[in-house]
């Protein structure tokens, strides 16, 4: 698989803090995959963002994106590739309408207006928000706050977009809408997301899991493979599957098969064996 990220060797320290956040890392992210990194707090996630889009620089080590090294001459290019949805939305509003939040970005690109105008429309049109271009973002629900500021992300046509604890704030059907929406914008353009997460669905849509602990890549797997760990993952910060608590619990009585089964292999087993009996 081609890379569009490499991580070789990088290393970063905080200012005052004896231990390293980020420790020797080396880490490759394929071109379109969907990546999710989990770890407890403290773990160097939310570093190693900042480090992939240059907000701050490793002490040792290099990081390359989507050929260019990440250094002061290449900063504004590899940014340009690179868009990032937080935590919290509000954070991110600068525009007193939806608006003109999404078209923030593109006038920093210095964009004309009538194409800024077009790309503004399209990327609303994309998170199903064009009828609310001229409220006030602050108006918004939870979920729609960060349809918003995935749109202002979309607007700047990245190759890759970090997902950094998006969608913590937000209710299970926020969530879910968020998510859904981001797997459903995947289908239509080539894209690469980086999920920073501690939400178990969310790694389920993964292609690839990567747990860090104290700053450095500890497990690296297919989510089936990693969710196989059991109740280990607790150690790591991830929440074992319900699905695969309920399984854990059923196996032995109904002769489940081994191994991870999700909420609809669980209930498609379950079914079968039911009418059996």
């Amino acid at each position: 698989m081609e890379n569009i990220i490499s991580i070789k060797d990088v290393t970063y320290t905080y200012p005052e803090s004896k231990v390293s956040a980020i420790n020797k890392l080396s880490l490759d992210i394929h071109r379109n995959e969907w990546l999710s990194i989990v770890g407890k707090n403290g773990s160097g996630k939310s570093t190693l963002a900042k480090l992939i889009d240059g907000l701050i620089e490793s002490e040792s080590g290099r990081i390359i994106v989507d050929g260019q090294e990440v250094n002061e001459q290449n900063i504004w290019n590899i940014r340009s590739k690179i868009g990032i949805v937080f935590q919290n939305p509000d954070h991110q509003f600068v525009g007193a309408t939806v608006e003109d939040d999404v078209a923030f970005g593109l006038e920093n690109q210095g964009m004309p207006r009538d194409e800024m105008v077009k790309q503004v429309d399209e990327a609303l049109a994309m998170v199903d928000m064009q009828e609310y271009k001229t409220r006030d973002p602050q108006s918004l629900s939870g979920g729609q706050k960060q349809r918003v500021a995935i749109a202002g992300v979309l607007a700047t046509k990245p190759s890759i977009i970090i997902m950094d604890e998006s969608t913590s704030m937000l209710d299970p059907n926020g969530r879910r809408t968020v998510l859904n929406l981001v797997k459903q914008l995947r289908k239509q353009q080539d894209m690469t997301i980086i999920s920073i997460t501690h939400d178990i669905e969310e790694t389920e849509l993964s292609e690839r899991i990567v747990v860090l602990k104290s700053g450095e890549v500890v497990q690296e797997a297919d989510p089936k493979s990693i969710y196989n760990m059991g109740s280990e993952l607790i150690k790591y910060g991830l929440e074992e599957p319900f699905s695969n608590q309920v399984a854990s619990l059923l196996r032995d009585e109904l002769k489940l098969p081994k191994g991870y089964l999700n909420e609809e292999e669980l209930i498609q087993n379950i079914w079968k064996l039911s009418s059996k009996m």
